[in-house]
């Protein structure tokens, strides 16, 4: 962007609206409700400011307010609005096909696409086990990218200073005694993952929970997507769960050429 075009960018930008946009940023960040102080904080800016612009964004129906605490949080409005999102990414129409027949062939497990947009693995769309229980990859939600092996297929060629970036920010949380939670020991999974091109999550993420994944890539060989199958070990054993790995790989070479991949 040169200067005249940031000039005129400038220009155009009403800040309140900016403002907003960046209250809806600290909700997909936080694990719970936000204050107006918090959000003050958080934007530099002063409490009467941060007040007026919760209550404008919840008189809209986006936020919620708690009269109790006086604390807001981001209401079901957003959901439609999610969803269509998610709908209209073109890659699902490359990659559901092809999980529609994985489930045919194991239909104790659940199969997920995920893709990673801002350092975070986001779920795009699953198709669940036809048994019982889940491990609930709805569409939307967003997974540890060192604990799953989405994460991993996502990750795997990322440069290092993005990776160390991603790691300072998302930090190596410990979800079961299996989680890997030191860089280097992450490094050297990605490491594994490359030198393989698939990726495993052994309990890592969930305990009994097993998963393989396998990235996807565009016509000029970019990770653009992931795929995976998951299964608790009281439906599918570990050795059940790699011995799919075969034809969870097959799957994600015959999506990537789909995509323009033909190396």
């Amino acid at each position: 962007m040169n200067l005249e075009t940031a000039e005129k960018s400038d220009r155009y930008s009403i800040r309140a609206v900016e403002r907003c946009l960046e209250i809806l940023d600290l909700f997909t960040q936080a694990d719970d409700k936000l204050g107006v102080n918090n959000v003050a904080k958080a934007l530099n800016i002063n409490t009467n400011m941060a007040f007026r612009m919760l209550v404008t964004m919840a008189k809209a129906g986006y936020l919620e307010k708690d009269e109790k605490t006086g604390l807001f949080t981001v209401s079901l409005k957003f959901l439609p609005l999610s969803r269509k999102a998610l709908l209209s990414l073109e890659i699902r129409r490359a990659v559901m096909p092809s999980l529609e027949m994985l489930r045919l062939s194991y239909p104790k497990a659940n199969l997920n696409l995920a893709v990673l947009y801002q350092g975070e693995v986001i779920v795009v769309d699953r198709i669940d086990s036809m048994s019982l229980p889940r491990t609930y990859f709805v569409p939307g939600k967003t997974l540890p990218f060192h604990a799953t092996g989405l994460g991993k297929a996502l990750t795997c060629e990322l440069d290092e200073a993005e990776l160390d970036a991603i790691i300072a920010k998302r930090g190596l949380k410990a979800y079961t005694p299996s989680t890997i939670v030191t860089p280097l020991a992450l490094k050297e999974e990605l490491a594994k993952v490359r030198r393989e091109r698939v990726a495993r999550d052994r309990c890592e993420f969930i305990p009994n929970d097993n998963c393989n994944a396998v990235p996807l890539r565009d016509g000029s060989g970019t990770i653009v997507a992931a795929i995976s199958l998951t299964a608790f070990e009281s439906y599918m054993s570990v050795e059940e769960v790699e011995a799919t790995m075969p034809v969870l790989a097959e799957a994600g070479r015959n999506i990537s050429y789909y995509l323009g991949f033909n190396a």
